[in-house]
């Protein structure tokens, strides 16, 4: 009896032990795969690394000095000022203060387009804080200072628009069209739109006329906060593409030589466009931003605005075209076994992203056209495996998939056609 009871003992024991030896000799591998896939990573990270520097930014830099600088911070100062006689909070006064000293900070650095742009957003941030508090305190006020600012940004923008056709019909110089106009005329797309989201937002707010619940009363403040903080937007466009006005330098250029290639790449999006039914997250993802591009790319068509036009359309062409391979890659992504089967098809997209965005002009109109496939796509694929390696996980989700991708796609499809666009304005 004893010795059957040793013999059991020594076989929980023995299997204890050769089962602790299996978890450790598993651990070991564990640890051995995952060393070796943040490797592969982090070596891939610090010896291929982007090129490729924006030059657009420089140029547009010579398109503002310091007097528009500090009219973008006066509106904001005059929202501020605003805000204390309403009495909020200490902490919204001090987001927009050190929203303007970031715009300060741009500015001593002589990067006065960023300044500018800065200074817009410091103003569109005490707008929305304007907004929610006035449409709670006071909704006969709310609606005065609303109705005030449709009128005066509608004004603005055709002011605008007649300015920037005046300025073209007398000629300029191609680059600068097709680098300042493109923002001229982009952002008085996006006024238009921002006005008309504003005016949506303040439909809904009278939907709601005598708040009683918290839901109500929370829901009065955001949509407020939404109506001032569009009509913010629209008017920071605006004035921005008054101040670049001012600045574009003239040539003999007209921009109406760029009907065709405009006419052509809308009807080419027409054919071949691809409708928004997908189901898997990355091809959702890059559909919806093909209907962005796509709706101001014909806005843009439809008003004669080439420059933002050319842009946009073939933004939108060159995401429609790859839709079916989002959903390839998802797939294939779906059937890896191994962590490190993963991160090797990231990186090998990874290393196509890269080669199409180095291999692209450093001109500033290349640059601002792959400005999203360097500025943003690749760089926030670089952060997500830089994540990986700090956080030390060896499961790769498929958003650097997505970002890679679309950094390629839009290099590839951007760099030639502005090759193109540059020897037909040579004959």
């Amino acid at each position: 009896m004893k010795t059957k009871a040793f013999l059991l003992l020594f076989l929980v024991v023995f299997g204890f032990f050769a089962y602790s030896k299996y978890v450790q000799h598993e651990r070991a591998i564990k640890e051995a795969e995952l060393n070796e896939t943040i490797n592969l990573v982090q070596t891939d990270l610090e010896t291929f690394r982007l090129e490729y520097n924006a030059t657009h930014k420089a140029y547009l830099n010579q398109k503002v000095d310091d007097k528009d600088v500090e009219s973008a911070i006066g509106r904001v100062l005059e929202l501020r000022e605003m805000l204390l006689k309403l009495n909020v909070s200490d902490d919204e006064i001090m987001d927009i203060d050190v929203c303007l000293n970031e715009t300060y900070s741009y500015q001593r650095r002589g990067e006065l387009y960023a300044a500018l742009t800065e200074g817009r957003s410091c103003a569109i941030l005490a707008a929305d804080y304007l907004g929610s508090t006035l449409a709670l305190a006071n909704r006969t006020e709310f609606l005065r200072y609303v109705r005030g600012q449709f009128r005066s940004v509608e004004a603005l923008g055709n002011e605008t628009a007649e300015k920037w056709k005046q300025t073209l019909r007398r000629g300029i110089n191609f680059t600068d069209y097709l680098v300042t106009g493109f923002v001229v005329e982009d952002n008085i797309i996006k006024a238009e739109i921002s006005l008309n989201q504003s005016r949506d937002f303040l439909k809904k707010l009278d939907g709601i006329p005598n708040p009683t619940t918290s839901q109500e009363i929370e829901n009065v403040s955001i949509l407020g906060g939404w109506v001032t903080g569009y009509l913010e937007f629209a008017r920071s466009f605006l004035m921005d593409s008054r101040v670049l006005i001012g600045h574009v330098t003239p040539g003999t250029f007209r921009p109406e030589e760029l009907g065709d290639n405009v006419r052509a790449l809308a009807d080419n999006l027409s054919r071949v466009d691809v409708p928004c039914e997908f189901e898997e997250v990355m091809s959702r993802m890059a559909c919806s931003w093909k209907e962005y591009h796509k709706k101001r790319g014909l806005m843009g068509a439809k008003n004669g605005y080439y420059s933002a036009a050319t842009y946009h359309l073939l933004y939108a062409i060159a995401i429609n075209e790859h839709l079916d391979e989002f959903e390839a890659l998802n797939s294939t992504f779906a059937t890896l076994k191994t962590p490190k089967e993963k991160v090797r098809m990231v990186l090998r997209l990874r290393h196509d992203a890269l080669d199409s965005i180095n291999d692209c002009s450093r001109d500033p109109l290349t640059s601002l056209y792959i400005q999203d496939a360097r500025g943003w796509y690749f760089k926030h694929g670089d952060a997500v495996l830089e994540m990986m390696v700090r956080v030390r996980t060896d499961d790769p989700t498929t958003q650097p998939i997505y970002n890679y991708e679309m950094a390629k796609i839009i290099a590839k499809k951007m760099c030639p056609y502005v090759s193109r666009l540059y020897q037909t304005s040579k004959r």
